[in-house]
């Protein structure tokens, strides 16, 4: 199953989330999770270099690819179908290679702050995909939110983006999310990303990796 983590606006945390989401998948879950770093600032796969300086037990490999290589990844995605594909895409929609990453991804997570550049570009982005492929299934995640700010527009644009997809309960701005690694996740962030991770493989992964291994 492939899953993508993208958006086209940059530093909405697509790569912390993909590398939180993979830990999880890996210590709660026990999957086999393979993760491609897309992104040309390749933040996860420099994370993946520091953790394994470190001497931490390796969760799972992280390997550099670009978008064109995404039929690659494709291929070796169909041959293990009960292996998670995770990919930290790059926030640009100018590569007509798009197509054929949004056409092939099971599930796409789109992280999304609560400003408005971000909302928009998060509009766009998912009205893009929404074109491309009709049937792709977009989980909306609200990052970073800050307890101390009163988002007023907040309802308004919870109801718009859930014409798209399903949205996830709000992440909260915290400090612990730097202390993450590709094979550490703080346990204060627990309460946090559990329910929302918990609900992602109930409500979607599972299930297809039910109906492959039945199809296989």
């Amino acid at each position: 199953m492939i899953i993508l983590f993208a958006n086209q606006k940059g530093g909405v945390g697509k790569s912390t989330l993909a590398v939180l989401f993979s830990n999880f998948a890996v210590q709660k879950r026990k999957r086999k999770v393979k993760v491609f770093d897309m992104d040309f600032q390749q933040s996860l796969y420099n994370k993946h270099l520091n953790s394994d300086q470190l001497e931490n037990e390796k969760l799972y490999e992280v390997e550099l690819s670009s978008i064109p290589g995404f039929k690659s990844i494709h291929k070796r995605a169909a041959q293990e179908p009960k292996t998670l594909t995770v990919i930290d895409l790059a926030g640009k929609m100018d590569d007509d290679n798009l197509v054929q990453v949004f056409k092939g991804s099971e599930l796409i997570i789109c992280p999304f702050f609560y400003d408005e550049y971000s909302v928009t570009s998060t509009f766009e982005f998912c009205y893009v995909v929404k074109k491309l492929n009709p049937s792709s299934r977009i989980i909306l995640v609200p990052n970073r939110v800050k307890s101390s700010v009163k988002y007023e527009t907040l309802e308004s644009v919870n109801q718009a983006l859930s014409q798209f997809g399903e949205l996830t309960t709000p992440i909260s701005d915290r400090i612990d999310f730097q202390r993450l690694t590709t094979s550490y996740t703080p346990e204060s962030l627990t309460p946090i990303l559990d329910p929302i991770f918990n609900k992602l493989f109930d409500d979607h992964i599972d299930q297809d990796l039910e109906w492959q291994t039945e199809t296989t």
